[in-house]
């Protein structure tokens, strides 16, 4: 495929480091950040990596003695530990530098530090906390990410890589390593393509007939393909078919990919797949339709949509166990490339569908989001609800649905994840692991009792919770930044620094408030005969929250206190132990000032 096909790609890098650096600034700037390559990691692992704000100043470790590594993220459910390190040129004209040896270098060192479970002494706070979660985690595989808005390696820095990391995997440890250059962190944001060497495949129509649609610019085949021959494919051009798709495969492993290839290798199912899969959508230049042959020849194409399928019918058919069935394929010839970017960011733009969006369409979340409507809140109860409208709807119109800076949205995961943690004293799944919320086991009890009222109320609540830690981080950012000394009541940043453990403490810290709210105004099984409703019983938790959350922030310093000498801040509030050993305290406290 030549450049032209493209679209002029290269020379939007340009436009696209402008955009990315206004982003840059503003997120230096409400965040209070130092440097610049802070607001760089922030800007990647929200737009790239798709985290929320507060997510993401658990992770970052960028700043002065950071050792090279700018960000760490420990996956306790994949198992692996992801360190980062960002570059973002000062200039334009720098962004077609290559990446140095001297680069490569000090993120190899910081691995060597991070792996070894030993902090420097001259290491900074946030590094030293990961290295401490890093060794309680007893994960022991890596991933290494470079992230950089520039050219690739250089030869030299090339070299080097692949050396040290032969070493590392000859000794017995595993390591990945992955590079989000100027061109990869285009291609996934605005979903461009890269060129690649021209190859060829066949499709034969199975039916009665192919489905043509042509317009001025394109040009649209839909037919129905036998499965054996779209595994046939995969399996030759897996390497360049999927281009960056073919990562997003996640394995036979899989729950979604497992049910595919059940279907596919079950005789009373495989009959039946064109009817359970979305199927599978196609770009290219160039496709040619021999009709008296009922074949598609199509060059140089790309799936944009159906890699897991694609990858799943190979492994049925690697298994022995693939059955004759069929699917939609639909091809899309089209060479303008903005709507073969287009195309992309509609197809491509979509993550791997999260457990909660499995219960989307259950009566009981189809009423909560109608009720939460008519309450001013909006339940983001489809995956990307909140994108599709966004294009649909005027500035103001946006506001009225989604509140100003979407503070009136709320996502069904998030929704469910402070209801569990709230109501139903789920903390420790909801912080460790909120997919395990998703079981019916758990299901089964978050149902129970889950209204729009209940859900605003820990929402509200939650998002009060998050401005504290906001005022917080901001002071330890820009000790000018002084709001969070008065609230505390502590003098200085000697003082501050023992309020670290706030970072990573938000949903522990809704589930100390919960409980001091049960005990300060009433529990939950009381309401309706303490205090009249569930909204009399907001109103006064509400007035008294600086109150309760003051004591909330006094039991985990103090619990904290008594049990960091061998584990790590972040492994705490995220301990089922530690959360135990907090409610206990609540209920001491309670009684002894009674």
């Amino acid at each position: 495929m030549g450049e032209s096909l493209l679209g002029g790609y290269e020379g939007m890098y340009q436009t696209y480091y402008q955009r990315i650096l206004e982003e840059v600034e503003a997120i230096k700037t409400e965040n209070d950040y130092e440097r610049k390559s802070h607001a760089f990691a922030h800007w990647y692992l929200m737009n790239i990596r798709g985290l929320s704000d507060d997510d993401i100043s658990e992770y970052i470790t960028d700043g002065f003695n950071d050792w090279g590594i700018d960000a760490v993220i420990i996956d306790e459910a994949k198992e692996i530990i992801e360190l980062y390190q960002f570059k973002l040129p000062d200039k334009v004209s720098n962004i077609d530098k290559l990446i140095g040896k001297d680069e490569i270098e000090t993120f190899l060192r910081g691995y060597k530090i991070c792996s070894s479970g030993k902090a420097p002494g001259n290491a900074n706070d946030e590094l030293k906390e990961k290295i401490k979660e890093i060794l309680d985690s007893d994960i022991f595989t890596f991933k290494m990410v470079f992230v950089g808005y520039s050219g690739g390696l250089s030869e030299t820095a090339q070299i080097i890589l692949d050396g040290e990391l032969k070493y590392i995997k000859d000794t017995g440890n595993k390591i990945y390593w992955e590079l989000f250059d100027k061109e990869r962190i285009a291609n996934v944001i605005y979903s461009s393509k890269k060129t690649f060497e021209d190859f060829e495949i066949e499709l034969k129509q199975s039916g009665s007939s192919t489905g043509i649609l042509t317009s001025e610019n394109s040009a649209s085949y839909t037919i129905y393909c036998s499965l054996e021959e779209l595994a046939d494919i995969c399996e030759k051009h897996k390497e360049i078919i999927f281009d960056e798709n073919v990562r997003l495969f996640h394995g036979a492993g899989n729950k979604f990919n497992k049910g595919i290839i059940e279907t596919a290798a079950s005789p009373d199912e495989v009959i039946n797949f064109q009817l359970y899969n979305n199927g599978i959508v196609m770009v290219s230049p160039n496709v040619k339709y021999i009709d008296t042959r009922k074949k598609l020849k199509i060059r140089n194409p790309m799936v944009v949509n159906g890699c897991q399928t694609m990858n799943s019918l190979l492994e049925t058919k690697s298994q022995g166990k693939l059955l004759e069935g069929y699917v939609q394929v639909k091809v899309i010839e089209v060479n303008d490339p903005q709507i073969r970017q287009n195309i992309s960011i509609f197809l491509n733009s979509q993550t791997e569908i999260k457990d909660s969006y499995l219960i989307s369409n259950l009566p009981i979340i189809r009423q909560l989001e109608i009720d939460l409507s008519e309450k001013g809140y909006f339940l983001e109860r489809q995956a990307n609800k909140v994108q599709t409208l966004k294009k649909l709807l005027s500035k103001k119109e946006k506001a009225n649905v989604f509140g100003l800076n979407q503070n009136k949205t709320i996502s069904l995961e998030l929704a469910i994840q402070l209801y569990a943690t709230f109501y139903e004293n789920m903390g420790p799944i909801a912080k460790k692991d909120k997919s395990l919320l998703f079981t019916n086991e758990n299901l089964s009890i978050i149902f129970k009792n889950i209204n729009a009222e209940r859900v605003i109320c820990c929402f509200e609540l939650y998002q009060r919770i998050l401005e504290v830690i906001k005022s917080y981080r901001q002071y330890i950012r820009n000790s000018r930044k002084r709001a969070i000394l008065e609230y505390l009541s502590i003098r200085g940043m000697k003082e501050a620094r023992e309020y670290t453990f706030l970072n990573t403490a938000d949903i522990y810290l809704l589930s100390l408030f919960s409980q001091f709210s049960q005990k300060d105004v009433c529990s939950f099984d009381k309401i309706g005969k303490i205090v009249s409703n569930h909204s009399e019983w907001t109103f006064q938790v509400n007035e008294k929250f600086d109150e309760i959350l003051l004591k909330s922030i006094g039991i985990m310093k103090e619990t904290i206190k008594e049990q960091s000498d061998n584990k790590s801040i972040a492994t705490l509030t995220k301990s089922q132990f530690f959360h135990k050993t907090l409610l206990e305290k609540v209920g001491m406290s309670y009684f002894v000032s009674s």
